[in-house]
């Protein structure tokens, strides 16, 4: 007697469809699985960047540290640091590595550096290091998503959008804008127009304002403490919702004050300084 297996008496078109359910099914669970872990693997990276007619430079990061510093007289642009995986297998971290890439591009005005990676990486951490010299009479433009961003040393402009960390500026002498989610703005021996806007963590800046200069700063959940020249010649806003002012070390002329503002002229008032907290104190210090 002739047996028959009965699956053989299907036809293709439920074959095609039972082939193309059990393909979907393999992706979706493979979809799920977590390769968070711990076991890392690092692979650093370095390029050279001739200076001819570019004047800027910009930085498009994911997850990382981030530091700038400009250098007189230089010729190039020296960019290095690390490719790091953190998976849950050494394997797996190192053979995943391949999709963490730094793109660097030389255009005729800039030098544009990106980092690369999939949108989704199932639990994986990747995470680029940079280290960047550059021409201190750059600019610097800087738009990151996790990680902490310090400049140093620039008399170029710097704007900065962040998401996740700390922003840190020294010796920074042309105008400076940030917008930082969460995190603290750090600034010293700052000369130059400065704009923050902040949402969580606090601002500390020493600022000296050009004449006539502008510096506005704000913080959602925050303190400002703020550092000027005794002779900043400004007119002054501080407006705070939940929170207190005070200044010390400054003549503020025409001054008028309520439990939640201040408002005057310092000097002869030839630029502008207006800081605004939801929630958080301001302290403004001459020195």
């Amino acid at each position: 007697m002739q047996h028959f297996n009965k699956l053989n008496l299907l036809p293709k078109s439920l074959w095609l469809l039972l082939a193309c359910a059990l393909v979907f099914s393999a992706c979706a669970i493979d979809g799920l699985v977590d390769y968070s872990g711990d076991a890392t693997v690092v692979e650093k990276f370095s390029f050279e960047v001739a200076v001819r007619s570019q004047n800027r430079f910009r930085l498009e990061g994911v997850n990382g540290s981030i530091d700038i510093v400009g250098v007189p007289g230089a010729s190039k642009v020296e960019i290095w640091g690390e490719r790091r995986v953190k998976s849950k297998s050494t394997e797996d971290a190192r053979a995943y590595l391949k999709n963490l890439e730094v793109r660097v591009t030389d255009g005729a005005a800039e030098v544009f550096v990106k980092t690369i990676q999939p949108r989704e990486t199932h639990g994986r951490n990747l995470e680029v290091v940079y280290h960047i010299r550059m021409p201190d009479n750059w600019e610097a433009l800087v738009n990151h998503v996790n990680g902490n961003v310090l400049i140093d040393s620039l008399a170029g402009k710097v704007s900065i959008g962040l998401v996740n960390g700390s922003v840190q500026l020294w010796e920074i002498s042309e105008t400076i804008s940030i917008g930082l989610t969460n995190g603290n703005v750090v600034l010293a021996k700052i000369i130059g127009n400065t704009f923050i806007a902040l949402v969580n963590g606090n601002i500390d800046a020493s600022v000296t304002l050009p004449q006539p200069g502008t510096c506005e700063m704000s913080a959602v959940n925050g303190t400002i403490d703020l550092q000027i020249p005794q002779n900043t010649s400004a007119q002054f806003s501080a407006e705070v919702v939940n929170g207190s002012i005070s200044t010390s070390g400054l003549i503020i002329h025409d001054k008028t004050t309520t439990p939640v503002s201040v408002r005057g002229r310092l000097a002869g008032g030839e630029g502008r300084i207006a800081l605004k907290t939801v929630n958080g104190n301001i302290r403004v210090e001459g020195f």
